[in-house]
């Protein structure tokens, strides 16, 4: 099934203007994201986990930055195959980030109304060296009801199906901020640990306790990764 699925062309000029440095080995800043993501890998593996999901306390930190680049990275595992999906589903922007045009409903995959084999994408052949092990869940249609869709039993039993039947290895979720709606603990059930990507400058130490408290104990916090102010360059990450 994974083989069947349609492929998406990328732009080299359009992933470097929207700082997919992930897509060029000669940027150094790549690096930074191949040690998150190898650090993953081995949080993952330990514990038998799939499924992460990447937010943040506000707007403009560079989540769906972080998720971009992180995916671009697990790529080139080539015993790896990752999807990610865009589970912001009130603002949705990485089918803009990555240069794909009318990519259609996530939110009507995650009903059932379109079947996932003709939603997703794979990476095609592409001039960035990035793997094509990787496949996409693009969004450009805006869920007022996003919440209660990402709660639904109809959801659960789609991202099962995909699970299963596309043989993914690790499924990213690019969502909303954490303090802004309640999406991210509605999604809660769906996946096993999260990212929580902090602006520079931006992110208080309050918001952190705040997103911490919102998730709840039980809600593994995979690592923090801090962007830089402007939320357009990795700067560093704790794990």
């Amino acid at each position: 099934m994974w083989s069947a699925l349609g492929e998406i062309t990328v732009d080299e000029s359009h992933l470097h203007r929207n700082r997919i440095i992930t897509a060029r080995r000669d940027d150094p800043a790549h690096t930074a994201f191949d040690v998150l993501r190898t650090r993953l890998l081995q949080a993952l593996h330990e514990h038998g986990w799939k499924r992460i999901a990447i937010t943040s306390p506000g707007q403009g930190c560079g989540k769906t930055f972080t998720a971009a680049n992180l995916a671009i990275s697990l790529s080139r595992q080539e015993n790896c195959r990752t999807l990610l999906l865009d589970c912001d589903l009130r603002r949705s922007t990485l089918h803009q980030v990555m240069g794909v045009d009318r990519p259609g409903s996530l939110g009507d995959m995650l009903r059932g109304r379109t079947s996932p084999g003709d939603h997703l994408k794979r990476m095609g052949r592409n001039p960035v060296q990035a793997g094509r092990n990787i496949a996409f869940g693009f969004n450009d249609v805006m869920e007022p009801y996003a919440s209660e869709l990402l709660q639904d039993p109809r959801t659960a039993e789609t991202l099962h199906r995909i699970e299963t039947g596309f043989g993914t290895d690790v499924m990213l979720f690019d969502l909303p901020p954490a303090l802004f709606y309640d999406d991210v603990i509605a999604f809660r059930p769906m996946f096993d640990g999260v990212l929580l990507v902090i602006g520079g400058g931006l992110t208080t130490e309050k918001e952190i306790k705040d997103v911490e408290r919102r998730l709840g104990a039980d809600t593994p916090l995979l690592g923090m990764v801090l962007n830089k102010a402007e939320g357009t360059e990795m700067d560093r990450y704790t794990y």
